[in-house]
């Protein structure tokens, strides 16, 4: 299972485990949209026997996503179920989901301004709650078997070196071959390129206004946020984390 704040570079994460888990079928990976290759836990029922009102197969589901708080899943973190967790810098990850609000239509296409939407994340009315609330739940089974996490950051700086993580992680023996395949595929360019994993053509987010893939860098927050609103985002990240040890990197 993927976990993840939305925005946080779920759908690399996700693509990666995919392809380890299929021996690095990255024709397959082409040819199928990425959304139909994993179940969406936060779009099931409660017993996880429907999502979207469509029967899940039974059986184990190989691949599975959430965005939801870990209190919500805590029975299922119990099982032996690997999951791997990913973090993203809060202030990267605000200003990312502040365009995804803006394409998505179940979220009325947010026309506001960014410090607008500053207002909504300091008042917790965000979709899956406050970034720091959510992360720091899921770090706290840190020390649960089958667990590891990735952060954006590191994967967009040596993505070789989490790769290899990824593989250990799922019990997957990759050559070096294997390794650059998945790294290829899974650049920010390609993946925005790539309709199966592009999400451009999603019925409920347009594409028009922003793509759904819109830059994939570190830092962006440097163009969004002012001196207040980054202090406020320390204040916040130094009285939540620090205390339970949860790191992020603003840049690289």
């Amino acid at each position: 299972m993927v976990s993840t704040y939305p925005r946080s570079g779920t759908a690399r994460l996700l693509e990666i485990s995919w392809l380890l888990m299929n021996d690095i079928d990255v024709d397959k990976a082409k040819e199928t949209p990425q959304g139909a290759r994993f179940l969406f836990m936060d779009l099931c029922s409660v017993d996880f026997k429907t999502c979207l009102g469509a029967p899940v197969p039974p059986g184990n589901i190989p691949l599975a996503k959430t965005h939801l708080p870990y209190h919500i899943l805590e029975e299922h973190a119990k099982r032996d179920t690997k999951i791997i967790v990913g973090f993203r810098n809060p202030k990267d990850n605000l200003v990312s989901m502040y365009h995804f609000y803006r394409i998505a239509f179940p979220l009325g296409n947010f026309t506001g301004t960014f410090d607008e939407f500053f207002t909504l994340f300091k008042d917790k009315h965000l979709m899956y709650g406050d970034i720091f609330d959510h992360n720091v739940g899921w770090w706290s089974i840190r020390d649960r078997p089958n667990t590891m996490y990735v952060n954006y950051e590191d994967l967009n700086e040596d993505p070789v070196k989490e790769v290899r993580r990824m593989a250990e992680f799922l019990g997957k023996e990759v050559s070096d071959e294997d390794v650059i395949k998945i790294v290829n595929w899974v650049t920010f360019g390609n993946m925005k390129d790539e309709k199966s994993t592009n999400y451009d053509e999603v019925g409920f987010l347009d594409s028009k206004i922003s793509p759904y893939m819109r830059k994939g860098t570190v830092g962006d927050w440097k163009n969004y946020l002012n001196e207040e609103q980054s202090k406020y985002i320390d204040e916040q990240y130094e009285k939540t984390c620090g205390p339970v040890g949860l790191e992020y990197r603003f840049e690289l």
